[in-house]
């Protein structure tokens, strides 16, 4: 007769032995992609992927382990470049894979200046640089000429760069996508600096087209917010601050300050006119089981025209002046904001995630929800509520 102590011994051991062979079998086996390459077959790989005879014209060697190793290459179509391999590991006690990170793409770019013709047109600035080509922007006045050329280079068909797919089941093998960015000029030295616009290169699979003109906007806004933060040395005219208003701008409500964020206009997450100065005012409440839902910023505004809050639970929010009330709902099917019992178009968003309920409201909606009546100073970056209830 078996005793029951050791059918559980037995047990645990048979568990113990599954477990020990299966994380044996995972280190063993790794995935299925990032297998170490001999030289050979990286040299097979590459040929295969490049449709042209790929060769080994220098390796460097290796120092330790798990230190990247640079292979210096050569193409048959005349192209140089380079492969690095990475050894990484999957999770702390996983099975070591290797990852190759090729330039091929990159020194295609740069070995074949006739692309740059969209540039030279407008006799632009440009050089190569570590992730394509650069184009410089010397004045404000440039940067539309310099974004439209962007925009001509990587939209035309004949400048698509080779087509060729990372993905594969034995490897990992990427290769670096190059750019076209435009970049500014410091007035003063003429020194690049940080803010820019990158355009992707098409390779023929999509097609590239950009929308111009948000993309001027968006660049000429950069350059200006560099100017008000000492970043470029050079005076603009109060026309062209006023244009392309500051990232933030202070308003006083009736008991605190508060800073209004620019809209970004750069993805369509929140729709808004090309050159349209819009801001967002921001509230987020944590959320837990059962808890009221607080949201003190919003109250701040809506108190600047006579809202007050009214009532809250756990799904709402409602904010009443007299008989008029604001209501904001949370729920997992939709969320939205209703005045007087109308749910109201907003240009902003309200969201709700595992841990908290909030939103991102425009002007313009705070304008439809509690008449609220903003007058923008976009010269030195202030703002007024013109319609206070003191």
């Amino acid at each position: 007769m078996i005793k029951p102590h050791c059918f559980r011994m037995k047990k645990l051991f048979r568990m113990s032995a599954l477990v020990l062979a299966a994380m044996a079998a995972f280190v063993l086996t790794g995935c299925s992609e990032g297998k170490m390459l001999s030289d050979k077959e990286l040299v097979n790989v590459l040929s295969k992927k490049l449709g042209d005879k790929v060769e080994i014209t220098e390796q460097e060697k290796q120092n330790g382990e798990t230190l990247p190793i640079l292979y210096s290459m050569k193409c048959a179509d005349g192209t140089e470049f380079t492969v690095t391999r990475h050894k990484k590991q999957h999770g702390y006690f996983g099975s070591f894979y290797y990852e190759y990170a090729c330039d091929y793409l990159l020194e295609w770019v740069h070995d074949h200046p006739e692309l740059n013709s969209a540039i030279d047109e407008r006799k632009l600035i440009h050089v190569d640089y570590g992730g394509g080509t650069k184009i410089n922007a010397r004045s404000f006045d440039e940067i539309h000429t310099a974004v439209e050329a962007a925009c001509a280079l990587v939209e035309d068909s004949s400048n698509n760069i080779p087509a060729l797919s990372d993905i594969d089941d034995d490897y990992e093998l990427k290769f670096d996508r190059p750019v076209v960015m435009v970049t500014f000029l410091d007035g003063d030295n003429e020194k690049s600096i940080t803010s820019s616009s990158l355009f992707n290169f098409s390779d023929g699979t999509e097609k590239v087209d950009y929308d111009e003109e948000r993309e001027i906007y968006n660049a000429e806004w950069k350059y200006v917010d560099d100017v008000r933060h000492g970043y470029i040395h050079v005076v603009l005219p109060d026309e062209i601050l006023a244009k392309y208003g500051p990232g933030r701008l202070e308003v006083m409500l009736l008991n605190r300050k508060y800073d209004l964020s620019r809209a970004r206009n750069e993805g369509q997450d929140l729709p808004i006119e090309t050159g349209e100065n819009l801001y967002t005012v921001s509230d987020w409440c944590n959320v837990q089981q059962n808890e009221i839902l607080d949201f003190p910023w919003l109250a701040s505004f809506a108190e600047c025209t006579g809202f007050k809050p009214y009532a809250a639970d756990s799904k709402s929010y409602t904010l009443a002046r007299g008989d008029e009330k604001v209501v904001f709902r949370f729920s997992e099917s939709g969320c939205f904001a209703e005045r007087n019992g109308v749910k109201t178009d907003l240009r902003g968003k309200i969201e709700i995630s595992t841990t908290s309920y909030g939103f991102e409201l425009t002007t313009d909606d705070l304008t439809k929800l509690f008449d609220t009546e903003f007058k923008l100073d976009l010269v030195n970056g202030t703002a007024e509520i013109t319609n206070m209830k003191k």
